[in-house]
Formats: C-alpha cells, structure tokens, sequence
C-alpha cells in the first residue's frame, strides 16, 4: 500500500509524468508490492514554492530544477529491508527514465492500517506477512 507523492517544479510535460510514474510503478513491483497496487499524486509547485538547499547534505554536486521530492506512505510496520528495496529500485528505475540519482529525495512516512480505507466506506485490512 504505499502511496507516493511526488512534488515538483511546475514546467515538466506529460510525458515527463507519465515515465516518472511508470518508474515509480516498476520499483513498487520490484519492491514487492502487488501490480495493481498503485497510487500516485504528483504536486507541481510554481519556481518559487519549492525551495530546497542545493547541495544538503554534502551532495557532491547540486541538485537541479528537474529535482525529485518524494514521500511514500506505507504500512506501519513495513520493516526496513523492505524501504530500502524500495528506495534502490525507486533510484534504479527513476535514473533510467532520465532522473539523476543526486535529484531524488525519499523520505517514508508510517500509518496504520486501521486508520486508513481504500474505499467502499470500509477500514483497510490488516497487512498478512507470510
């Protein structure tokens, strides 16, 4: 279940979108989670609502207008080995539809399942490990 919002400067074209989100699809996949299991929602700021530090934290060259903010929203729970499959296939996937690793920020957030549905007016199940 993890629900990705991208924020962006405003100016990238559909097609632009269209293979951000494409990547981010395939590294879910890659990740673990089930195919039909996607959702996306991407932010387009104006130049200047998006302000970030250009080299933060010591980033060997600065990041660019075409800079990536990603946050992914998953399970409570959802244990480390799995973010960072995640987070090398989201690098993996988003370098090879054309953006530079340095542009990429990911940063996970937690909720838990019963404080959220994914329609029908019902709670979100319970996640099953096997």
């Amino acid at each position: 279940m993890p629900l990705f919002t991208v924020t962006m400067k405003a100016g990238r074209t559909a097609d632009e979108k269209d293979a951000i989100s494409r990547a981010i699809h395939a590294a879910s996949v890659k990740a673990g989670y089930p195919s039909d299991d996607m959702f996306q929602r991407f932010l387009c700021l104006e130049q200047t609502d998006l302000r970030v530090d250009l080299h933060y934290p010591g980033l060997p060259k600065p990041r660019t207008e075409k800079m990536l903010l990603i946050e992914v929203l998953v399970s409570s729970g959802t244990d480390v080995e799995k973010k960072t499959r995640l987070l090398a296939a989201l690098v993996e996937a988003l370098d090879g539809a054309g953006t530079d690793p340095n542009d990429i920020m990911v940063f996970f957030g937690e909720i838990d399942r019963a404080s959220s549905s994914f329609g029908g007016g019902r709670l979100a199940p319970p996640v099953v490990t096997t």
